[in-house]
């Protein structure tokens, strides 16, 4: 059995979309194969009594320093790890050249994106990536940015892409009563609903959605727009909605059991993520349309960075092209609202789709491949 370290700022009890890809995936491993190293957080106690792998914390944020490379050595050597694993690649990639064990990487896409378009950077993470035993890519998209910044220098079986996942055991297809629950629990419609999940951010779109909304023809009748989560535009996103009229409720953070049940309530999942910064800011992959989809709710998806690979286009859901086009956006949204049959054919798609391409377990065992075929090679 090969045995590692994963070293990483992005770890539960922290939110996000990292720390969510990296747990899910982790906890599916076999608890002595590996050992994470991370930052101490409010909760951490409780949530690492919970879990059956080993966790070590330290107090700040994790930094390339040669205090934190002797350490990492140390529990490498204790742990007797056969490989170290840095996320993300900038700044921590910078300890693989101090580490006596060999390194890999995981890759995200903003952390390779970002620093190969500044001239100094770009030599560091060229050179971090080069010199890794393996680089994992959380999906397509980080996995081309490795591609196009590395060239003919990298060799094919270096990179592993273990796309995001679902626990499909979680995320599942409500009934109809438990459909109604969780809106007449929130206070929303009982007539078409559209969900909205992310920060209220201007690259996720929710600004496109409520124009998009707007242009629908109002003598068919409109749907009501859910936006779940927060973020610095939320007061633009409520001008926005009160001078178009669209039939919006903020709903805030919802914890986890509600989310769930409200995904499995909308008719229809839609983030129109797009660039932003000529293309530093692109959508990674998008879990969140998985997330839809596990729980039988065809998507509209913004056409940016990996954000398509989380939908079987024409089959669970739509790409939106241009994703800051309302007119498009409105197009695809009036298709799905008046066909009910078609939403929910879609829907039956989306739940096979991703029981079939993303379902975690399955995941974990490319991870573990992966891993093993750099250490047992």
């Amino acid at each position: 059995m090969s045995r590692h370290l994963l070293v990483t700022n992005d770890f539960p009890p922290k939110v996000g979309g990292i720390q969510n890809y990296l747990f899910e995936l982790w906890r599916r491993l076999d608890p002595a194969s590996f050992m994470v190293l991370t930052t101490d957080d409010d909760g951490a106690d409780q949530f690492d009594r919970a879990v059956d792998f080993e966790i070590q914390r330290v107090k700040g944020p994790l930094l390339p320093t040669a205090s934190l490379a002797r350490r990492i050595d140390r529990l490498a050597e204790e742990f007797q790890a056969d490989l170290i694993l840095l996320d993300p690649a900038l700044p921590l990639g910078m300890l693989g050249h101090r580490l006596q064990r060999p390194y890999g990487l995981v890759l995200h896409g903003a952390e390779v994106v970002i620093p190969s378009r500044i001239p100094m950077l770009r030599g560091i993470l060229k050179g971090v990536m080069k010199d890794a035993e393996i680089l994992i890519a959380a999906g397509r998209y980080p996995a081309q940015c490795a591609y196009d910044l590395l060239g003919e220098s990298i060799a094919e079986p270096k990179v592993a892409i273990v796309n995001p996942g679902v626990d499909v055991d979680r995320f599942v297809v409500p009934s109809p009563d438990a459909k109604l629950a969780i809106r007449r629990d929130l206070g929303l419609t009982e007539g078409l609903g559209v969900l909205f999940v992310s920060r209220l951010v201007p690259r996720k779109g929710a600004d496109t959605l409520i124009k998009a909304i707007a242009m629908l023809d109002q003598g068919k009748g409109s749907p009501q727009l859910w936006i779940v989560g927060s973020g610095r535009d939320k007061a633009r996103l409520g001008r926005l909605i009160e001078r178009s009229g669209v039939d919006a409720v903020f709903l805030g953070k919802l914890s986890q059991d509600r989310l769930v049940a409200l995904y499995g309530a909308a008719d229809i999942f839609a983030m129109l993520c797009r660039n932003r910064w000529f293309g530093l800011e692109q959508e990674g992959f998008g879990i969140v349309f998985l997330e839809a989809q596990a729980c039988g709710v065809p998507c509209l998806v913004g056409d940016s960075g990996g954000a398509s690979d989380a939908l079987d286009p024409g089959g669970s859901g739509f790409v939106v092209q241009n994703p800051k086009d309302a007119k498009s956006t409105s197009l695809a949204l009036e298709t799905l609202m008046r066909n009910p049959e078609l939403r929910l054919r879609m829907g039956q798609r989306a739940r096979n789709f991703v029981e079939s391409d993303f379902d975690y377990r399955s995941l974990a065992d490319i991870l573990k491949d992966a891993i093993d075929s750099v250490v047992l090679a």
